[in-house]
């Protein structure tokens, strides 16, 4: 969600290094061709900076142990703590609102102060709420638990302001690294919590608290990005500032509808893929999604080089419609699947992209500002989402909802279009 070769063109990207291996006399790539792509991509990451190297793996933990834990929570609200639908759907919007209102505030005290701090606090929040969630039964525990779960995702604002702070070429490196990590995380998190939920239901929420108490350590050894100046200014400052850029607010009004359709990858997909094959093939959709995002990475990367990451926007939204929308045509469970990897396409292109943008908007004081209110976004689109997907696909197994979310990526993409052909970034 990218060639990480040490030996490439850093202008021309990594599809120069596919031309500087030899070929035989037909043109073809001798047997080691991949050994030497993999052992050049391991190098890559090797040349990362220690602290970006530090912040990647703590993000792939912080990640993978929520994906072991947050896809159960509905089934252990509902079937081992027996509440009702209503209460089921406060905790979950709970969680939601802490995790996306939350890093708004948290971006620019991360700005203002160590980052680490910041960090610190959000894997213990999010370690201390998954227990809670696994461990309580008590309504008033549950919302509280959801609470500070939600609020782990301040973790992630500096991380990325981490990320923003490295220079080019290291930076689209770092990002498409962090890309690759999340997609990764969504693989392992599921597998093991298929494994730990045979030995209690509440056995991966407790396992998840634990990964994120080590997280806490893992962050002591971050170098903070530099801080010049401007860095004394209070966080208010920092926020007030951001918000003052009005190139950032647009991207951020038209990434709205991305998070719309984001979300339905949550709701819309698992209910649909229930529907045709059973609560089973959820898991095999979600694992299908990762890989084909890892496999994506390379390639959207070397598009990024070659067309600029507007382009590669609104392309991606292109994609995305496409593969939501053509979901409409046909029941088959392996449809769904290739729909959901057609998705993936152009959810990499779109995530990349915006990291990318979001990174050229800040300057050296506020580069976890820019990520966290960007949050913002993700919260009023994907409350709307989450809304209108659940109403949507009532009847999981009708057209008319993928109808919907495919007109809604092309309105997008015209969007897009419009908005970047007229406006100078």
């Amino acid at each position: 969600m990218d060639s990480l070769a040490c030996g490439e063109d850093r202008r021309l990207g990594p599809t120069v290094t596919a031309h500087l291996i030899p070929t035989d006399a037909e043109g073809t790539q001798p047997p080691s061709t991949r050994r030497v792509r993999l052992a050049a991509s391991t190098a890559g990451i090797r040349e990362l900076p220690r602290s970006v190297r530090l912040a990647l793996a703590s993000l792939f933990i912080v990640n993978g142990a929520t994906y072991v834990a947050f896809p159960l929570l509905a089934v252990k609200l509902t079937q081992v703590d027996h509440l009702p639908a209503g209460r089921v759907g406060t905790v979950l919007t709970v969680f939601l609102l802490a995790a996306r209102l939350l890093p708004m505030a948290a971006g620019p005290i991360a700005d203002r102060y160590d980052p680490r701090i910041v960090m610190m606090v959000g894997a213990a929040s999010r370690g201390l709420g998954f227990l809670g969630l696994g461990l309580s039964t008590g309504n008033t525990m549950l919302l509280v638990s959801a609470f500070f779960a939600g609020a782990g995702a301040i973790f992630e604002a500096p991380v990325s302001g981490l990320l923003a702070a490295q220079p080019e070429p290291i930076r689209s490196r770092a990002f498409a690294t962090e890309n690759a990590v999340l997609n990764a995380s969504v693989i392992v998190g599921p597998a093991l919590a298929a494994v730990l939920v045979r030995m209690g239901p509440r056995v991966p929420f407790v396992c998840s608290g634990i990964l994120f108490a080590l997280i806490v350590f893992t962050v002591v050894g971050i170098k903070a990005p530099p801080r010049e100046g401007s860095a004394r200014r209070s966080a208010y400052a920092y926020a007030r500032s951001t918000l003052a850029n009005r190139r950032f607010v647009l991207f951020g009004v038209l990434m709205l509808p991305w998070w719309f359709l984001f979300t339905q990858l949550a709701v819309a997909v698992p209910l649909r893929s229930n529907a045709v094959a059973g609560p089973g093939w959820i898991g095999t959709v979600y694992v299908g999604s990762g890989i084909a995002g890892l496999v994506y990475i390379p390639f959207v990367k070397a598009l990024q080089t070659r067309i600029g990451n507007l382009r590669v926007a609104t392309a991606g939204y292109a994609v995305v419609a496409s593969g939501l929308g053509l979901v409409a045509l046909s029941q088959s469970k392996w449809w769904l699947l290739a729909c959901v990897i057609v998705y993936m396409l152009g959810e990499t292109m779109v995530l990349f992209s915006s990291q990318m943008i979001l990174a050229s908007f800040a300057d050296e004081g506020t580069r976890a500002s820019y990520f966290g209110i960007y949050a913002g976004s993700w919260a009023v689109g994907g409350t709307i989402g989450n809304y209108v997907g659940v109403y949507a696909t009532a009847q999981p197994l009708t057209s008319g909802a993928w109808l919907l979310f495919g007109g809604v990526g092309l309105a997008a993409t015209a969007l897009f279009t419009i908005v970047f052909g007229r406006t100078k970034w």
